[in-house]
């Protein structure tokens, strides 16, 4: 049975997916089993996302560890790619994705191992965000290949300004499978951001994309106050200080291995 606090079921029979998840291996705060007990206990959720920036360990191993436990959820292997014009959420992943390359070619490099491609909180200037130019570009690409899965219309932290003009572009232009996720980096933000489709797994959630038929939700609210000084501070310095450190050290010794 699931916890107190848990994010309603829906009355519509809808299976529930958080795609968009930060784990203590990237710059979220809570370490893998801690974060997958709370998804089991605190919510309703069928599907979770760990979506760590540019790097799939994270999705690879909760992936295995909640298959292991026996949780009543499934965990897709993400990651958030940073590209040149924007972060990229690549899903159902087996090998990493380069970062720091075009769009086109990253999501050239996702779907070539079958994966989808998701625009995080597009046009928003609150983070790193594909915008309407490149996005368009890519939408109007004559190539198979190269294409746009879904567009994350609800992200209740770096998408809240701009989810009105993309929702209406989409509506109105785009077309796309829309998508919702909650960018969370704390335990208590998970589920707040969701997907609805119909179905309960990982599948009928990719057959959902497909048909267009997912929808973005706004399950419910976080407060900065309600996180606390001290997990904030904790987050902002992994987000700011530690994981940039470790790219830049990685960058350095990819570069290494090349020259040698």
């Amino acid at each position: 049975m699931r916890g107190k606090g848990s994010v309603d079921r829906q009355p519509n029979g809808l299976g529930q997916a958080d795609l968009h998840i930060h784990s203590g291996l990237g710059d979220g705060l809570a370490p893998l089993p801690q974060l997958l007990e709370y998804v089991e206990q605190q919510t309703d959720l069928d599907v979770i996302a760990i979506t760590d920036h540019d790097e799939l360990t994270g999705g690879l191993r909760a992936r295995d560890l909640a298959v292991q436990k026996g949780y009543s959820f499934q965990v897709i292997a993400g990651t958030e790619v940073t590209t040149l014009e924007g972060h990229l959420l690549a899903l159902f992943l087996e090998r990493p994705i380069p970062s720091l390359r075009s769009l086109r070619r990253t999501v050239e490099a996702v779907h070539a191992q079958g994966g989808i491609c998701v625009v995080p909180h597009p046009m928003s200037w609150l983070t790193r965000s594909v915008g309407q130019r490149s996005l368009e570009r890519i939408i109007a690409s004559p190539r198979e290949d190269v294409f746009i899965d879904a567009l994350e219309i609800v992200n209740p932290v770096a998408g809240r300004l701009s989810y009105k003009k993309v929702q209406r572009l989409n509506q109105a232009v785009y077309g796309l499978a829309e998508t919702g996720g909650s960018d969370a980096h704390f335990l208590r933000q998970i589920g707040a951001g969701c997907t609805t489709f119909p179905g309960r797994t990982m599948e009928d959630l990719r057959l959902a994309l497909a048909a267009r038929s997912t929808a973005g939700m706004l399950a419910f609210t976080t407060r900065l106050a309600d996180l606390g000084a001290n997990e904030i501070l904790a987050q902002q310095w992994k987000s700011l200080v530690v994981l940039p450190g470790k790219h830049v050290r990685s960058f350095v010794r990819k570069l290494a291995r090349r020259a040698s």
